[in-house]
């Protein structure tokens, strides 16, 4: 049914809260700009958020500063949320410096203005970690030694984290330490997964031994250093299967014969499904046809990987020329 303009406005105009509420979320009627301006500026802070979340209208400059001041929260956070103006640099001032920590956090998730170093300052510094660690993952500035020095130390530990996933500075030996032996253990996950330092057999053997099994992965996936045979055997008997997974699939080493029985058989899928594709081993067809029946998928496409690969490898050696040279 067509709503006439008498009803809109009747609904609109009422003097109920509730039911001005109620109009306002309707999307079955096109409001006039004289119906979207009485939405903008009802005495109601819930009738005005909800007139600012609508797209069907393209507010004006007006109305866009009067919605980002607005006293009430609510209405700022909406009027922040749009994308559908750009904003000018007073009203990135306004939003960055707001008293409430949610709408400088949607400032700092905004990425439709270019930030000042002032405002880049301002946001690494915030009193909300919630808000810098939004600031450190806008890549759009280069930090300062200052800053950087300055994230790598803060008291979030996910404001140090977002700092030692950013690539676009050279960390120094001092910082690479601390967030090697930083107490999170995200931290030294991300430190572990950095690849621009080279670290010392020291600062391997402490990652391979690090209490969180995340960590302990991840410097078993690093292929910049070449594993002992204790490092080895210690991974392949590491109490986590995603430990031992990752030393399996490593293929700089020679897996001790002692261990490949145990490996087959252990308890987690992924471990065994990564013994059973190491490319050295070679495989009868009886034991491939058997594993293509094994009831686990995650098995049976580790021996379709390997029917494959031996497939391939018959293949190329049969179309070797073998014919003598005169």
């Amino acid at each position: 049914m067509t709503l006439t303009m008498e009803e809109v406005e009747e609904g609109l105009t009422h003097t109920d809260v509730d039911v001005r509420l109620d109009w306002a979320k309707r999307m079955d009627f096109t409001p006039t700009p004289e119906q979207i301006e009485r939405g903008l500026t009802d005495s109601a802070p819930e009738v005005r958020s909800v007139w600012a979340r609508r797209m069907d209208f393209v507010p004006t400059l007006e109305q866009i500063n009067r919605g980002l001041d607005d006293p009430k929260m609510i209405v700022r956070i909406m009027w922040s949320h749009r994308m559908d103006f750009t904003p000018t640099p007073e009203q990135v001032e306004r939003g960055i410096t707001d008293e409430e920590r949610t709408i400088r956090l949607i400032w700092a998730e905004r990425t439709d203005y270019t930030p000042t170093p002032k405002h880049i300052e301002r946001g690494l510094s915030d009193e909300s970690f919630i808000v810098r660690v939004e600031w450190v993952r806008r890549m759009d500035f280069t930090p300062t030694p200052e800053q950087i020095q300055r994230g790598l130390s803060d008291v979030a530990e996910d404001v140090r984290y977002s700092w030692a996933c950013r690539m676009d500075f050279t960390p120094t030996p001092e910082q690479i330490e601390r967030g090697l032996t930083d107490n999170d253990q995200m931290v030294r996950q991300a430190w572990a997964r950095r690849m621009d330092w080279t670290p010392t057999p020291e600062q391997v053997e402490r990652g391979l031994t690090d209490d969180d099994g995340g960590v302990r992965r991840a410097w078993a996936e690093r292929t910049d250093y070449t594993p002992t045979f204790q490092q080895v055997k210690r991974g392949l008997l590491d109490e986590r299967s995603i430990v031992r997974s990752m030393w399996v699939e490593r293929m700089d080493y020679d897996m001790p014969k002692e261990f490949i029985n145990s490996l087959l058989e252990d308890d987690s899928e992924d471990v065994v499904a990564a013994c059973i594709k190491r490319v050295y081993m070679e495989w009868t067809d009886a034991q491939i046809q058997e594993g293509l029946l094994h009831p686990e998928e995650v098995i049976r496409e580790a021996w379709e990987y390997v029917a494959r690969r031996q497939n391939a490898q018959s293949m190329n050696f049969l179309e070797c020329d073998f014919s003598p040279t005169i």
